[in-house]
């Protein structure tokens, strides 16, 4: 059962594909399901009498199977859980399994979630990788990295400007060219060269040479790009511009016509068009008009989309049904 974290009357809860409640809203926060299990948060009270968010983790059910005693925690990914504890002078983070209990103990300084059975992990402010029983596998030696995708991470040297690529041996296999790489995604990567955005292949080749303002990572074969953005000097970003779509043989796939476009997820992309918000399918078709204040990626076919403070669950067929 896919269920999507929604809210009502400032509190969170999830409803179904019909937007019926199934976890009636009680939680703070609310994040989705991963590994059969959710994030969420309270509100409660420290020792000084401030209100700080406590993380926890239910089931499908709505119990809660981790009671909300953290700090800072991320989801479940590879049945490990990174977080911080609660309490004075516990700011360290460790691992816990699908019970709540420290698989691998607080001990880094950050930590980043398991992909491809390796983590970020930063000691002394240098960042390795560690397996799924806290050994360093590769050693700390990086100001900055990225997780683990198709055997290479993306990763800054101590010392170095530049993004380069790792294999999971650790060995430099992609020499470090970049002004910012990310994780590879569908045999290509998104990577930044003085300001201008392409992907390369595995080999490190450019397959498109980085000409587009902004683009986001391959899904479902299509990458969303930008161009003719503008650079506002006050506020130091790009801004306008249209966007559109690339075939991963380095084919346009959908021309830059939308004012804002965001990666594939179950067949369908969001897009905006004069301020409002719809989705399209593979071949650029609306399935429905653009009015949506806000929508959400699809996820086991459905999707959140928003009017006003109004919420509703779409399907991939553009049907809508009303949150009550």
């Amino acid at each position: 059962m896919i269920l999507l974290p929604a809210r009502k009357d400032g509190k969170f809860g999830y409803v179904n594909r019909e937007a019926s409640w199934i976890i009636e809203p009680r939680f703070d926060l609310a994040f989705s399901f991963h590994d059969g299990l959710a994030l969420v948060a309270v509100l409660r009270k420290n020792f000084w009498g401030a209100f700080r968010h406590r993380y926890g983790y239910i089931d499908e059910s709505g119990r809660m199977k981790i009671k909300p005693r953290f700090k800072e925690a991320f989801s479940f990914s590879e049945g490990l859980a990174t977080t911080v504890s609660s309490g004075p002078g516990r700011d360290l983070w460790g691992y816990i399994g699908m019970t709540g209990k420290y698989v691998i103990r607080p001990r880094f300084q950050a930590t980043g979630s398991f992909f491809d059975g390796l983590a970020q992990a930063s000691i002394s402010s240098s960042i390795g990788y560690i397996n799924s029983e806290g050994s360093f596998i590769i050693s700390p030696r990086f100001d900055a990295a990225g997780d683990f995708s198709e055997e290479l991470a993306a990763v800054r040297l101590e010392g170095e400007r530049r993004w380069g690529y790792i294999h999971r041996c650790g060995e430099i296999v992609i020499r470090p060219v970049f002004n910012w790489a990310e994780a590879f995604s569908e045999g290509l990567a998104r990577v930044n060269r003085d300001g201008r955005w392409g992907f390369i292949d595995r080999s490190g080749a450019y397959v498109f040479q980085p000409i587009f303002d902004y683009a986001y990572d391959f899904s479902e074969g299509m990458a969303p790009y930008a161009i003719k953005r503008t650079y506002s000097e006050v506020l130091r970003v790009k801004s306008g511009g249209k966007w559109g779509y690339i075939k991963k043989n380095g084919m346009e796939g959908i021309r830059a016509c939308f004012d804002r476009a965001l990666p594939y997820s179950n067949g369908l992309a969001r897009v905006m068009i004069d301020g409002g918000w719809s989705y399209i399918d593979l071949e650029g078709r609306l399935i429905t008009e653009a009015r949506f204040d806000d929508v959400t990626d699809f996820h086991g076919g459905i999707a959140m989309v928003w009017i006003g403070k109004n919420a509703f669950v779409i399907d991939t067929e553009g049907n809508t049904t009303a949150i009550k």
